[in-house]
């Protein structure tokens, strides 16, 4: 692992080159010079890649040459979420977004502290729940590639392949302390974001597993379905949602959140750009589940909640990240995520390196955390606490 992070350092340097080339343009430092550099990045990189090809004991593959010299400018950000998509990762990120893949059938999110890909979720029915993934399991390596530390396009991208095919995935399970080897066999997966059920005295409950395309659909079967019944209250749950897309969780808000802002973003450039809800909201009783793997996205919709007192929070302080990311297509069909904006509740408030906290603190032991989605509701603490929110009014 030192190897490969040494290589990567000691090539990001030489990147410049080819920006250079792809996009026609010199970075400079703001005095318009490259701040230290004693050698053309041309000639510097061309140095490098001559000694190597003099010394090295192994065979240089230029192109995988490069593309690592892509990810690791892109590390150099110091930005653990922006980075560099080649083909196939990039592929695979719109997969991801846009609900339907070839895979085993797993939400993940990255964990900074692990430098990990981890489970959110393992999909209801799918070849990941069947071989007993559970949240909070880590992704250490795929078919004998050690992934700690990649990027979590790199990860998918490997895990995916052929419908019919197998691959074999090592975990790290933390609160067992046990690595495992699974061999999975890869499917269709048609991504389930979103659940619902009416629960006693008229509640509705909808989990939502995550923000992408197909939850706009989904949501919004789920809530007509509900209100057909005659839903008097409703319990949104997104414990375990790593978040998705902006304009996917303003749709969903805009149910709840009364005429005004729903969330706003500020660019690096200080620009304010508004997410508004209309006055056609429900203004049922609502109370929104939340824990330590509620990210991005969920952290949003619920510091909506909160801010315009539609709704209660119960569970634990949520993940912490309050950062909007874009992607750029580049001219050879590849493309980079960067971090562009940060967004803010209502209230001004900024969730980034923080969280939400609940306005019920509830607390369950992260043996059952994990089976959310999965176990009686007689064991669900959180959700039995939500349901007495509702018995209490």
């Amino acid at each position: 692992m030192d190897n490969k992070k040494s290589f990567a350092i000691g090539f990001a340097a030489g990147i410049v080159i080819v920006l250079v080339a792809v996009f026609g343009f010199n970075a400079f430092n703001r005095q318009g010079q490259w701040a230290g550099q004693q050698l053309d990045p041309n000639s510097k990189i061309m140095e490098i890649y001559g000694l190597l090809n003099d010394i090295s004991i192994f065979p240089l593959d230029k192109d995988v040459m490069l593309e690592n010299m892509y990810r690791g400018f892109l590390d150099g950000v110091g930005d653990p979420y922006t980075q560099y998509f080649d083909l196939e990762a990039l592929e695979a990120f719109h997969v991801r977004t846009e609900g339907e893949y070839v895979g085993i059938g797993v939400s993940v999110l990255e964990d900074l502290d692990s430098m990990t890909v981890t489970v959110a979720q393992p999909f209801r029915g799918s070849p990941a729940a069947a071989a007993g993934i559970l949240p909070g399991d880590r992704i250490i390596a795929v078919d004998g590639v050690d992934v700690v530390g990649r990027a979590i396009s790199e990860v998918t991208g490997l895990i995916r392949g052929p419908e019919g095919t197998s691959v074999d995935i090592t975990f790290f399970r933390p609160y067992e302390s046990e690595r495992f080897d699974v061999t999975i066999i890869r499917t269709v997966i048609t991504i389930p974001t979103v659940f619902h059920e009416m629960m006693p005295n008229q509640i509705g409950y909808i989990r939502i597993e995550g923000f992408d395309q197909a939850t706009r659909g989904q949501f919004t079967r789920a809530m007509d379905d509900l209100l057909s019944q005659n839903m008097t209250g409703l319990i949104l749950d997104v414990r375990n949602n790593p978040g998705g897309i902006l304009d996917i969780v303003a749709y969903i808000a805009n149910y709840f959140v009364p005429e005004g802002v729903i969330t706003y973003t500020v660019d690096a450039r200080g620009r304010r750009q508004d997410f508004p809800a209309d006055a056609n909201y429900l203004g049922i009783p609502l109370v929104l589940l939340v824990n330590g793997r509620s990210a991005s996205a969920s952290e949003l919709l619920g510091g909506a909640i909160q801010d315009t007192r539609v709704g209660i929070l119960v569970g634990e302080q949520t993940f912490g990240k309050g950062i909007v990311q874009h992607v750029r297509y580049l001219s050879d069909g590849t493309a980079i995520k960067a971090t562009v904006a940060q967004y803010f509740t209502p209230n001004g408030r900024s969730i980034h390196g923080v969280g939400v906290t609940p306005d019920l603190i509830v607390e369950m032991p992260e043996s059952l955390s994990r089976m959310i989605g999965n176990m009686d509701i007689e064991e669900d603490v959180q959700l039995q606490a939500a349901l007495r929110v509702f018995n209490r009014d």
